[in-house]
């Protein structure tokens, strides 16, 4: 039981032991950071690990060892080995084992032990490891002192003893502190038996029990009696003492102990526990707020056990609970801890052995390891109001930095994001942060006061001794929940207690009974009456002197129990972004002003949204600067401690195959003081799997997840403008920043590089424990509030006396900004600068979610805030493409745009070797690590460890950069590299004030793995969906196809299943249609992201990419990962879609390159096609192509037997107001007599009554008879137009059928009427081609009634009961309609015969018409109505590869659909596979008048009538080559066009632009609809033309213009050999007197041998053989001579000659040879060359181009116009003729 001391009883004996257990207790260490996390061990770890590798149980004891990594900074010139138990030694020589002895200066190893003077020097012991300039001042010559690798032991104990059985006493009890206290509140302490309760009774309790007296604040109920403790009978009563002391008796409470405990129990029940010794690995001598500390690393093992077992966790659902603490945090007094000031400091973290490869059933396992954080051990944070936006975003924001080092095993099989696990970020909740508080009253004065209970009653004691005179009673004491006042009352509201009695704290005012503090202080918060009576005295150190201060009791300083406050707790409004780390904080402006400036950007606002279904998003965004903002009290300037619980998943599959019992379900989670989240509904207690990975579930189950803690401080500091008056120096006194001695930019560390120094003015406060001190004046250098003023001028300005302009204050005070990337110039393009996430790779989320520190505020309803912006803090993923079994490098640079800088760049969790597996030949992990741990971490000797080289400046500028580099075995194949293939690594650069933007590289490296095409190939589905190999993501695209994807019955791939299509498909669509089709790529790799791009037949973009057509879209689509968010991944899935507009007409060929690189675009090469030959090789790695063709035609209706449009809805808007035009394009194929047009009306009851007909007639046949022959000149049509009446026009018989024809008639108001057939021209196509058409113009009049002609709308009007028709086509079963139809026109007013001549080759703009009433296209046909299944809109896919080249074992390096019947499409476009039978035929003249095909009900029933893809004479072909490309100058040649839309057509011509600019138009023959052939024309220059093709004779379409070539003709000479021999050449020249020359084009590069050119052969006189002869040698042109068999050396050679492609002036050159007796001269491109005269006489030759000969080598190229002349010719003449003057 805890002894309570009254007042003014103060002992030496209570003196010594208060600073025992308060003052040094407090002070123990200092601690500034920690962290822990560990992993399982590996082979390497085994020897230290103490494990007996040859023990048969060796592989079970592994797995169930962790090796933990503890990172602590702790103050550095503390003095270490005085208490605790602490213990300091030198370091171990280069690669040896620390074998140093430990040393201390008295740190209670034993009780005797404490402070022992050194008998030597009669000094203690301690080490201050002190600096070297300390070490001098001190007058010692020791040196630099690093102490690098130094250690320090933290050993287990408890007060500054070990954790030990002490007794027995007078009474045999005995004291067992071997364990720790399970609850913090928990004293350990056992009450006194026997004892005397309140009520002045002895107890009548059982005998050796008493009841739980000791309170838990949190949720006022006693602390339960945990059933681990000696003597437990149940939780409500604990053993007593007989012999009361205040020292714990079974357990040690957590304001005592100290130590790491792992969580489990040796072989005896008792906590396991070790000593950390701390090596350490950094030592910062600066004296200043945020340095001055010792950083250091332990690693150390332990093998988990229950009951001596060894097991991977407590429980089924408990993780093991491993911590450390190790002393007090900072005092509030001395070292400005504003929060947990002497807290008890605590890392706890959870540990889950799981093998997450065992649940998968994957060869080996691969263990789960814990995530790993990193901080500063203090992070300096500027005050940053509303109206100053800070680094990242808005308010001082900084981020979290850590990592999970697991690599999911799933990621090596190719079918995850991410290799690496994601962590999520939570504030650590009171626990985590230790829970306790010294709560000393007041500061450094009293004892510790750890619970509620002791903190009240030393109030109390406080107050009596300040206002209450000797005797008084407690008037402001009242009792709790009730208001009444304490004067005599009792625990069961009796006056028992008499008035004055003494309250102190010798007496027990508690509840014993209920286990509640009965009184609490609720008085005014004013000073005592008797303000004279202090309550005690504050010391303080003042310039080296201590100092003592009275205070008054007053309720501000001496406050009520408070849990938010009197318990540890975060900062007060600070926000975490669960998912980033991102952590906001709101300051205040500086430490004096209110801030009630308006937010600056989108923040929260508390306005409930009123959805109380979805809390989550609860509040409503506030819009910029419109939200008002309340004012905001500043926060004080000093450290903060921060906390954070990181979590990552624990691959614990109990966590959903087991089922909870009912009591774990209704626990509260002791880190949330919530309920746990229940197992989803409906599934049997148990929880889902995907409950059990929602880590960002903070209530979720603690076996869910695996959590590390992360603590360190925050030092908050004043801006710029904060200063003294005339001391704004920071080397002046009671000037304070966190920099040494007022400098900034002298730093010498290795990893920070420097730019020359400034002097670091204002940024301070007077006072360090209190803003409010006389001393703290207002701000003096009435400048902005900036984080930090840098001078290059040593603060010269006195403020006092000078006026600080904008002009002076941007002179003395440069701001000091946060440190930039400095981005690639585009992404992925390596130019030596930071890699820069991609559009495409930001975050689609607008603004960062985050959770407040305070649990109760009235913001903790919504769990998500909207804050920041998020692209300010998380800009997106950058990506880097690597390649496996190849090194990885790229530079990270930054700039900081300061003075003066200090840069660092800081990595955040780079991967090392040993959490990196071996794989097998088969890409398997083998369960063995890459490296073990000893070789990654110690040795430092494994190539698999990511690193970053030395910092270094560029040049003399303030960009800095470090190399990131990841080595690899290049010798290994790639499937063998233990890389993980798809890694996260961020990095943030830091300036020592500031900390920059986080960048995060997407590494990703890829392996030489096919790429594949997502579709319907069965090879496909067993290669993705086998047992072993399942791929998640193949398996969720081919979900939405079902059974068809395999089925036996399987048709042509659509909607939903969104394959690709097979390479070579073709596709129809028509001008407003809308074309659809997916282009759906993946890799079995699973490697992200894939790109897929358009390669060849798009639209050429002004920066060289290729797109789509115009008006087309190919946008990326996105698979859901289940994950909450969607990514452009493997696989990747990009839609097209197009709806061609009218003048698009013609076949477009588009290739789709697939690759796993999502470049920009711009850095895409699209040089070249890939295409597959047999036989197939395996496609190339990261790569494939597959081409479509896109035809888009015109529709035409095409009719037979007797259908039929109706189009009767136009007829009422024909009247003789304006008379009326009809206009329509025909096809006729029969050769009957055909209706065409029909219209008329139906009176109810009778039959049809017809009122215009048009009508193809057929006339017999004309034979003319001489009496000798008969000539049948065949079958001529004409056009009739008849009324009801029986008037009839008709035209001349001149007209053909199986060609297109246009009529036209119009009735004016006055009863004109003209028929039109074949429009008004009349002209013939060209001079040169008698061809021509006829046109046919008829005009007569109609019959006119009271002055008007009455026309059929008339008609319909004045007769309502009429039903009017226009049945396009045949009329009925007789007369029957065969052939085509299309473009048809409706005017409701008389067109000219100029307008009729100008629109019939037009399509239609309606919005330009006048009085359209109706235009029909037929462009109308579907083919979802056929057999292939397609959904509606959609257009089939036409067969790729032809029957006979099916694939029959469906080849995916094929790149086939396999091409059999049942996976494939027809082999192309039916004339039946689009009915037009009652379909809808739209009106395109916006007044609504659609039409009807003919329903079943009016069509003859042997009729036909269906939209086929045809041309008409409006369609513009499409030209797309011609056959040959070179035609004579002469003319005359055919020419054959290949392309689409050639229409039958009287019309068709061909173009050709001439020279002179004229043009020529031909007549063209019509082959096929996608072959034409026209003659070329004479040219009279040589010339290239334009050819352009119409189906219309006008309006050529110049979007497709072809280049003919009109030239002269060339000889060509094979290499193989050819020769042309000028016969009897010497009977006009001679060797004598000659010049022979042409125009020559070599071709051939080798310099092998000579190539005959040119030649004379013959015989001389003397009948010798005799050759004289130009040859070439790959470079020039040499002249030869031969008699006999005599070869005579060269007689010279022309200067340099290239060949075709060999450079500048490569290609034609024009030789000559001239020769008399007396000379011989090579002229070359007209340059002179003079040769040996030659010595042959030939009196008989020939004269060669080429040879045959054999022994001689052929010419390989082109000559022309050759030329000889019998006379000697010089330069000049000969380049006349060179040029063909």
């Amino acid at each position: 039981m805890e002894m309570r001391v009254a007042a003014g009883r103060w002992t030496p004996l209570l003196l010594l032991a208060t600073l025992l257990l308060a003052s040094n207790l407090v002070s123990g260490s200092h601690f500034r950071y920690g962290t822990i996390s560990w992993r399982p061990i590996d082979t390497g770890d085994a020897i230290d690990a103490g494990l007996d590798i040859t023990s048969v149980d060796f592989d079970n004891l592994a797995r169930h060892t962790v090796a933990f990594e503890f990172k602590a900074a702790y103050r550095r010139n503390y003095e270490w080995g005085k208490f605790f138990r602490e213990q300091w030694r030198l370091p171990a020589g280069p690669n040896e084992e620390n074998t140093q002895p430990w040393q201390d200066g008295g740190s209670c190893y034993t009780k005797d032990s404490c402070s022992v003077e050194v008998p030597a020097t009669g000094s203690q012991n301690y080490q201050m490891f002190i600096s070297e300039e300390e070490a001098i001042a001190a007058g010692s010559d020791i040196g630099e002192r690093s102490y690098l690798e130094w250690q320090i032991k933290l050993a287990v104990g408890r007060s500054y003893y070990e954790l030990n059985v002490t007794g027995p006493n007078i009474n045999n009890e005995f004291s067992d502190t071997r364990r720790p206290c399970v609850s913090p509140f928990d004293t350990g302490d056992k009450p006194i038996c026997l004892g005397t309760d309140p009520s002045g009774t002895v107890n009548s309790y059982p005998a050796g029990y008493y009841p739980v007296t000791q309170i838990d604040p949190t949720t006022n109920r006693p602390v339960p009696y945990d059933a681990t403790y000696p003597n437990f009978v149940n939780a409500d009563t604990v053993p007593c003492e007989k012999v009361d002391n205040a020292d714990p008796d079974y357990c040690s409470p957590w304001s005592q102990t100290y130590g790491f405990f792992f969580g489990d129990n040796d072989d005896n029940g008792y906590p396991t526990s070790t000593d950390v010794v701390l090596t350490i690995t950094d030592t910062n001598f600066e004296v200043t707020n945020v340095g001055n500390y010792l950083l250091g690393t332990s690693s150390f093992y332990h093998t988990y056990r229950k009951n001596g077992v060894p097991t991977k966790k407590k429980e089924d659902f408990t993780p093991w609970t491993a911590y450390f603490t190790g002393g007090n945090r900072l005092t509030y007094t001395t070292e400005r801890l504003i929060n947990n000031h002497q807290g008890r400091f605590r890392l706890e973290l959870t540990v889950n052995l799981n093998y997450p490869g065992e649940v998968i059933g994957k060869q080996g396992y691969v263990p789960n390891n814990s995530p790993v954080m990193t901080a500063l051990p203090v992070l300096p944070v500027p005050y940053t109001g509303r109206s100053e936006i800070s680094a990242n975003g808005m308010l001082a924001t900084f981020q979290v930095a850590g990592f999970d080092p697991d690599i999911d095993i799933k990621a090596y099989q190719g079918s995850k994001l991410e290799s690496n696990e994601k962590v999520y970020y939570y504030l650590g909740s009171p626990r985590k942060m230790g829970m306790l508080l010294a709560n000393q009253v007041p500061d450094m004065k009293y004892p510790s006061r750890w619970n509620r209970e002791d903190y009240e009653a030393a109030r109390k004691e406080c107050y009596q001794r300040s206002c209450a005179p000797t005797g008084a009673d407690a008037a402001p004491f009242v009792l709790v929940g009730t208001g009444t006042p304490g004067k005599g009352a009792t625990r069961d509201g009796s006056n028992a207690i008499p008035a004055g009695t003494n309250l102190t704290l010798g007496n027990n005012f508690t509840d014993l009974a209920n286990g509640f503090p009965l009184f609490t202080y609720e008085g005014t918060c004013s000073e005592c009456a008797n303000g004279d009576r202090t309550c005690t005295s504050l010391r303080l150190l003042v310039d080296g002197f201590t100092t003592e201060t009275p205070l008054n009791f007053t309720c501000e300083r001496y406050k009520p129990w408070d849990n938010k406050l009197n318990l540890a707790h975060q900062p007060e409004r600070l926000y975490l972004d669960r998912y980033s780390g991102v952590v906001q904080w709101e300051t205040g402006i500086n430490p004096r002003d209110v801030d009630n400036a308006t937010y600056l950007t989108d923040f929260w606002n508390h306005r409930d949204s009123g959805d109380v279904s979805n809390t989550k998003y609860a509040k409503r965004l506030a819009a910029k600067g419109t939200q008002p903002s309340p004012e905001q009290e500043p926060l004080q300037p000093g450290f903060y401690n921060v906390v954070f619980d990181v979590r990552s998943y624990s691959h614990d599959p109990d966590c959903h195959l087991k089922v909870y019992d009912a009591a774990t379900l209704g626990s509260i989670s002791p880190h949330t003081g919530k309920a746990f989240t229940l197992p989803a509904p409906g599934n049997g207690g148990l929880y889902t799997e995907a409950q059990c990975k929602a880590v960002d579930d903070e209530n979720m189950i603690d076996i869910a997840y695996v959590s590390v803690p992360l603590d360190f401080l925050l030092f908050l500091y004043p801006p710029a403008s904060w200063c003294s008056k005339s001391k704004c120096r920071n080397t002046q006194a009671g000037i304070t920043t966190f920099r040494d001695e007022g400098f900034y930019g002298t730093q010498n560390d290795v990893n920070v590089l420097s730019t020359g120094s400034c002097t670091i003015c204002g940024g301070g406060e007077w006072n360090l424990y209190d803003v409010s001190a006389a001393g703290l004046t207002d701000k003096q250098l009435n400048l902005t509030d900036y984080t930090v003023c840098l001078q290059d001028d040593d603060c010269k300005y006195d403020f006092d006396t000078v006026a600080i302009t904008p002009a002076i204050e941007a002179d003395i005070c440069k701001r000091n900004t946060p440190p930039k990337w400095v981005d690639q110039a585009s992404a992925g393009n390596d130019d030596g600068n930071t890699p820069t996430p991609r559009l495409a790779d930001r975050p689609t989320w607008s603004t960062l979610r985050v959770v407040p520190s305070d649990p109760t505020s009235a913001l903790a309803s919504d769990p998500f805030i909207d804050g920041v912006p998020i692209e300010n803090v998380y800009p997106g993923l950058a990506l880097f493409l690597g390649q496996r079994s190849s090194e990885v490098r790229f530079n990270l640079t930054a700039v900081d745009e300061d003075d003066c800088v200090e840069m660092q760049i800081l990595p955040i969790g780079l991967f090392m070797g040993y959490t990196m597996y071996t794989m097998t030949e088969d890409g398997l992990t083998k369960g063995t690590q890459a490296c073990t741990y000893k070789d990654a971490t110690k040795d430092r000797n494994c190539i698999y460890n990511m690193k970053l080289e030395l910092i270094r400046r560029i040049g003399t500028t303030n960009q800095f950069y470090r190399t990131f580099i990841w080595k690899a075995n290049d010798t290994l194949p790639q499937i063998q590299d233990p890389r993980p293939p798809n890694v996260i690594v961020c990095f943030i650069p830091f300036d020592n004030y500031q900390i920059g933007v986080r960048r995060c590289v997407n590494i990703i490296l890829s392996k030489d793995q096919a790429l594949f095409w997502v579709d319907a190939r069965p090879k496909l589905r067993e290669l993705f969906l086998s047992e072993n190999e399942r791929n998640d993501a193949f398996e969720e695209i081919v979900s939405k196809c079902g059974l068809s994807v395999t089925g036996p019955n399987l048709k042509h791939y659509e909607n939903p299943c969104e394959y690709t299509p097979a390479d070579l498909t073709t596709f129809y669509i028509s001008p407003g249609q809308t074309l659809e089709f997916y282009m759906t790529a993946m890799q079995d790799s699973g490697n992200p992201p894939i790109g897929i791009y358009i390669s060849e037949g798009g639209t050429m973009r002004a920066n060289g990419t290729v797109g789509p057509p115009e008006g087309a879209t190919f946008e990326y689509l996105e698979y859901d990962d289940k994950s909450g968010k969607t990514h452009l991944r493997d696989p990747a899935k990009r839609r097209f879609t197009w709806t061609p507009k009218e003048g698009q007409q013609c076949k477009y060929v588009l290739c789709f390159i697939g690759n796993n690189t999502r470049e920009l675009e711009e850095s895409i090469e699209f040089t070249s096609t890939f295409f597959w030959t047999r036989p197939f090789v395996p496609i190339p790695a990261l790569l494939d192509e597959r081409c479509y063709t896109i035809v888009v035609a015109d529709q035409q209706l095409d009719m037979q037997a007797g259908s039929f449009v109706d189009a009767a809805a136009a007829l009422p808007s024909l009247t003789s107001d304006c008379g009326m035009t009809f206009s329509m394009w025909f096809y006729p194929e029969g050769t009957t007599t055909m209706s065409l047009a029909t219209f008329g009306y139906t009176k109810p009851g009778e039959t049809d009554n017809i009122v215009y007909m048009l009508e193809w007639d057929p006339v017999t046949a004309v034979v003319f008879h001489d009496g000798i022959t008969v000539q049948d000149l065949g079958q001529y049509y004409r056009l009739k137009f008849s009324t009801g009446q029986s008037y009839i026009i008709q035209t001349d018989a001149e007209f053909c059928v199986n060609e297109w024809h246009f009529l036209t008639f119009t009735i004016a108001p006055n009863g004109n009427f003209v028929l039109y057939l074949d429009g008004v021209e009349t002209t013939h196509y060209s001079d040169d081609d008698r061809d021509f058409h006829v046109v046919a113009v008829e005009t007569g009049s109609m019959p006119v009634v009271d002055g008007k002609v009455e026309i059929i709308g008339d008609i319909l009007n004045n007769n309502p009961g009429y039903t009017g028709f226009l049945r396009i086509g045949s009329f009925d079963a007789v007369q029957t309609f065969n052939g085509m139809i299309g473009d048809v026109r409706i005017y409701s007013r008389v067109l000219t015969a100029e307008e009729i001549g100008a629109k019939q080759f037009v399509p239609l703009t309606a919005t330009s018409e006048v009085g359209l009433e109706a235009y029909y296209k037929f462009n109308d046909g579907s083919q979802a109505d056929n057999t292939l299944g397609n959904s509606v809109g959609q257009f089939n896919k036409y067969r790729a590869l032809p029957p006979d080249t099916a694939d029959s074992f469906c080849n995916l390096a094929g790149d086939t659909y396999c091409n059999n019947v049942a996976a494939d499409s027809p082999a192309g476009p039916s004339e039946t596979e689009m009915k037009a039978k009652g379909q809808l035929v739209t009106d395109l003249s916006g007044n609504g008048n659609h039409a009807a095909g003919c329903g079943p009900d009016a069509c003859s029933t042997t009729s036909t009538m269906y939209f086929v893809f045809a041309p008409s004479p409006i369609t513009h072909p499409c030209p797309e080559e011609t056959l040959p490309t070179v035609v004579h100058v002469d003319g005359g040649n055919p020419i054959f066009v290949a392309g689409t839309g050639f229409a039958r057509s009287q019309w068709l011509k061909c173009s050709f632009s001439m020279s002179d600019g004229s043009i020529k138009v031909i007549k063209a023959v019509h082959n096929t609809t996608g072959n034409i052939s026209c003659v070329s024309p004479g040219s009279p220059d040589l010339t290239v033309s334009a050819l352009e093709v119409t189906n219309g004779g006008v309006n050529f379409f110049t979007n497709f213009q072809l280049p003919i070539y009109m030239m002269e003709r060339v000889v060509s000479f094979p290499e193989t050999g050819g020769k042309v021999t000028i016969k009897d050449a010497c009977d006009m020249i001679g060797t004598n007197l000659f010049s022979m020359g042409a125009w020559v084009y070599p071709l051939s590069q080798s310099s092998s041998a000579l190539e005959d050119v040119i030649s004379l052969i013959g015989m001389t006189s003397n009948d010798q053989t005799g050759l004289l002869s130009v040859r070439y040698n790959g470079a020039r042109f040499v002249v030869y001579e031969k008699i006999g068999s005599t070869v005579t050396p060269p007689l010279g050679e022309s200067s340099a000659a290239p060949a075709h492609n060999m450079g500048e002036g490569s290609g034609w050159h024009y030789v000559m040879l001239s020769g008399n007796t007396d000379r011989l001269v090579l002229y070359m491109d007209g340059e002179s060359t003079e040769l040996t005269a030659t010595s042959i006489s030939l009196s008989t030759c020939d004269l060669e181009l080429g040879t045959t000969t054999t022994g001689r080598r052929a010419f390989f190229g082109y000559v022309e116009e050759l030329s000889a002349f019998s006379g000697f010719l010089e330069a000049c003449d000969a380049y006349q003729i060179m040029w063909g003057n």
